[in-house]
């Protein structure tokens, strides 16, 4: 339902019976509650405030009493005390008591009213029958009804509307209350007046206040963030939000099928005449089919408004693929925890203890890295400071959709600046460089959480972290980084791919397979390990980045960098809720222009050895070795293994040595391999190994990636049927459109890579895609799949790989690095006499 949220609770068997729901609207400020589920009771449950009083509303289902299913009075009690101290709680209890006007009472009528009188519960229930059964035998009676407590102080309505088809009338309770909105928080509500904006901006602001200590640019820092504030706040038109039930407009034809309807149906119902009932439900099938026909005029209309240039089209498309972005109920330690701010609290404990660095395995040696950092520096002129044409052009560099921080400050509000606001953020910058200091306000973090694929969404542990930094944090990081660059990426190793210009998982992702085809040609065994690094950005050990970084910078540099990774603190949002704050103790910010970066210095000592070679991609890093003899391989990659364990104690890194793996890459049939140790455990060996989204296998023959990529096709192809379907009314260059971008990038990913499959292989992509193509056409069977290519302008997938394969070689001819340099022998090398006759590179792009 548009506008809506919904809430379930299913029977606990799974199967199709039972269950209840709740539809809240989205404005309503609310939070989920964990539902009740049993077998004799379900209840959908949320919690809202009615006049600044905490609310339990709940839907309430119970099937009617069975041979082997009843209600006992013990039920009925548990879930009253569930519901809390303030509630509401209706639905269909199939129960009857004069109490509430039934015309007989049942068994569990009396057990309902034994609970009223023990609770002191509240009843509100209709004056008319809600149940009218099929039965002509039984008689209409009332079993909708609604009971709560501490709702006296509103004054309750409830009414029956004779609407829909089943055999319960919908009941509606009305409450003199008012439920607490959602606020809103972006300082930009349209309408926006942008030139009073900036003229206020450009009264306000004193380009004359001292910026001389740290305290004075925490205070000019502050002093800039509620100028902004207040200049958003007078340039907005203030907005008076009014609830009022939305009318939904019903052509002439419908209502009238209605009044038909409703007519038909209490006919029927006072004389229980077969023919009354007959004429009902022609009236309702008629009902039915206009409603449907109306739905899809109204569908059609919608898909033919969609357009490319203002990204509805697009919009459309991802939110027939988005997930649900609420949180659940959190089950923390054995208690479940419902309302935002305790999930908010619990996120924020987790976040305290992962943002810390991992335990010391060498006291001494940390100790005397934490000295050595305090050694003074030679002191470094800096004669370089930003002008305000660089911090302008860096504003309009900035992207508008990035979210902003606490501050609420974004890329709008900064593209808007007067020159003279512009000039006091230069000031502060040129201070931040004079004294090292790194405003406290820029340091701290809003963290939002979001969940992870495939895992249990009340589970805490099941999501990540998204930090959202102040903008003008980024903004001063994307200024200085072209200034650091030049000292960090000499220690950068040639094999890390990760946050480097020119550099994609692609390319790494070739120099990997190279090599293992490279050693199926020799008759070689090739051992790869694949590690598994825990939180790598969240607990970097602050220590010793600095440790690394202090001979690589200048004085004035390092201190920046300093000032930067101290001192930091977040807080964690959930709905509208805010944590307290926590401290960061470790960790690379998320976020930041500078993280990647940093992280990258901070492993590029990583260990490599003789007779192997290391592929690394920011913190998915893959070693292989190549020997004739299975074990001498695995000898030297445990040697390797031994090395990284002992950097990792020495720099405070954590190895998952149960998520690592080892796979052996072969055309052999008879070999034997060594089991590797890391941490004193073995790594487990597997068949199928995924690297940078790649599916490798023993043999190389990508036939297990190449089914992911067809589940996954099949899967989104399921979700944009509405919009490529034959039903669809959406131009065919716009189903075009839709399937370049968001079905072929899911195989073209990779596909120079996989493309060394066999013809059979690549074959199954191009059936799907045929499919794909002929769906979106709707042409008929006699046409053929090179004449709807040629229509479309789409290229066939041999085509495509072999187009992906040329491109990539060009950029990497391009590239004077020792890596693509050795690629790019190895693709030489190709062209002499081979001795297997499987595809290689050279091949591709030869096609």
């Amino acid at each position: 339902m548009p506008g809506y949220k919904t809430y379930r609770a299913d029977h606990p068997s799974g199967s199709r019976e039972g269950g209840s729901a709740i539809f809240i609207k989205t404005c309503i400020k609310h939070s989920e509650m964990l539902p009740i589920r049993r077998d004799e009771v379900q209840v959908a449950r949320v919690k809202m405030k009615i006049n600044d009083n905490d609310y339990n509303i709940g839907s309430f289902y119970s099937a009617p009493d069975r041979d082997n299913r009843h209600l006992r009075l013990n039920t009925l009690w548990d879930t009253v005390r569930e519901m809390g101290p303030k509630f509401l709680l209706g639905g269909d209890f199939n129960a009857k008591h004069p109490r509430w006007a039934s015309a007989t009472t049942n068994p569990r009528g009396r057990l309902l009213h034994e609970t009223v009188l023990k609770f002191n519960l509240e009843v509100f229930h209709p004056m008319e029958p809600t149940h009218y059964p099929r039965n002509t035998r039984h008689s209409p009676d009332i079993l909708d009804i609604f009971i709560g407590k501490d709702l006296s102080n509103m004054a309750a309505t409830v009414d029956v509307h004779h609407s829909l088809s089943s055999d319960h009338y919908p009941v509606m309770v009305n409450f003199n209350g008012l439920p607490t909105c959602n606020s809103r928080v972006t300082l930009t509500h349209h309408p926006f007046d942008w030139k009073r904006y900036s003229d206020l901006l450009n009264e306000i602001t004193d380009l004359s206040i001292p910026l001389k200590t740290p305290q004075d640019i925490d205070a000019a820092v502050s002093q800039l963030t509620f100028n902004i504030h207040y200049a958003a706040n007078e340039a907005r038109t203030p907005c008076h939000y009014t609830t009022h039930r939305r009318h939904i407009y019903s052509p002439p034809h419908i209502e009238d099928l209605h009044m038909v309807k409703r007519n038909a149906r209490r006919l029927w119902e006072q004389t229980k005449y077969p023919a009354h009932k007959t004429a009902y439900n022609r009236a309702s099938r008629e009902l039915k089919n206009a409603l449907s026909r109306l739905r899809d005029d109204e569908n059609r209309n919608k898909l033919l408004q969609l357009e490319v240039k203002n990204g509805s089209l697009f919009h459309k498309a991802k939110s027939l693929m988005k997930q649900p972005g609420t949180i659940p109920p959190l089950n923390h330690n054995g208690h479940w925890l419902c309302s935002p701010s305790e999930k908010a609290e619990v996120f924020a404990e987790r976040l305290n203890e992962q943002f810390s660095p991992n335990p010391s395995h060498m006291p001494d040696f940390h100790e005397t890295i934490e000295e050595a950092i305090t050694e003074p520096l030679d002191l470094s002129p800096l004669r370089d400071f930003f002008t305000p044409s660089q911090v302008r052009n860096a504003i309009k560099r900035t992207s508008a959709k990035k979210s902003p921080g606490s501050d609420r400050i974004g890329q709008p509000l900064l593209n808007h600046l007067s020159r003279k606001t512009i000039t006091l953020l230069t000031q502060i910058y040129n201070a931040m460089l004079r004294t090292t200091h790194f405003p406290h306000k820029w340091k701290h973090a809003e963290i939002i959480m979001i969940p992870k694929p495939l895992k249990p969404t009340n589970n805490p542990s099941s999501y990540r972290p998204i930090s959202l930094l102040s903008i003008f944090s980024k903004l001063f990081e994307r200024l200085l980084l072209p200034k650091l660059l030049p000292y960090l990426i000499p220690a950068i190793p040639n094999f890390q791919f990760g946050f480097r210009h020119h550099h994609s998982c692609e390319q790494q992702l070739h120099r990997l397979t190279e090599e293992i085809l490279e050693s199926f040609e020799a008759r070689e065994v090739c051992l790869g390990l694949f590690t598994d690094t825990e939180k790598a950005f969240d607990r970097v050990w602050h220590p010793g980045l600095l440790y690394k970084l202090k001979p690589l910078l200048p004085d004035t540099y390092y201190r920046i960098i300093l000032s930067f990774l101290t001192g930091r603190t977040f807080h964690v949002k959930c709905d509208d809720a805010h944590s307290s704050s926590g401290s960061i103790r470790a960790s690379v910010p998320q976020g930041s222009v500078w993280g990647p970066i940093l992280y990258l210095v901070y492993v590029g000592d990583i260990p490599t050895r003789l007779g192997t070679r290391s592929f690394m991609f920011a913190d998915d890093h893959a070693v292989l070795s190549r020997n004739s003899s299975g074990t001498t391989a695995s000898r030297t990659l445990q040697d390797l293994a031994d090395d990284i364990q002992h950097w990792t104690h020495q720099w405070r890194i954590s190895i998952n040595s149960e998520k690592s793996c080892t796979a052996t890459f072969t055309l052999k049939h008879n070999y034997q391999t060594l089991p590797i140790m890391l941490n004193n455990a073995n790594v487990p060996s597997v068949d199928v190994v995924r690297y940078l989204g790649i599916h490798l296998q023993q043999r190389l023959t990508f036939s297990v990636h190449i089914s992911e990529l067809l589940k996954r096709i099949r899967t989104r192809i399921h979700l944009l049927k509405p919009l490529l379907g034959p039903t669809s009314v959406l131009s065919l260059e716009y189903k075009r459109l839709l399937y370049l971008t968001m079905i072929k990038p899911i195989w073209q990913y990779g596909c120079s890579v996989w493309g060394l499959a066999c013809a059979s292989q690549i074959k199954r992509i191009q059936t799907q895609q045929n499919r794909v193509l002929r769906l979106i056409s709707g042409a008929p069977w006699y046409v053929r799949n090179s004449i709807l290519h040629r229509d479309l302008d789409i290229p066939e997938v041999q085509d495509a790989i072999a187009l992906t394969m040329s491109r990539l070689k060009i950029t990497i001819m391009n590239m004077d690095t020792p890596a693509f340099s050795e690629l790019l022998e190895s693709w030489n090398r190709q062209l002499q006499p081979r001795r297997l006759k499987r595809k290689r590179t050279t091949d591709i792009t030869e096609s």
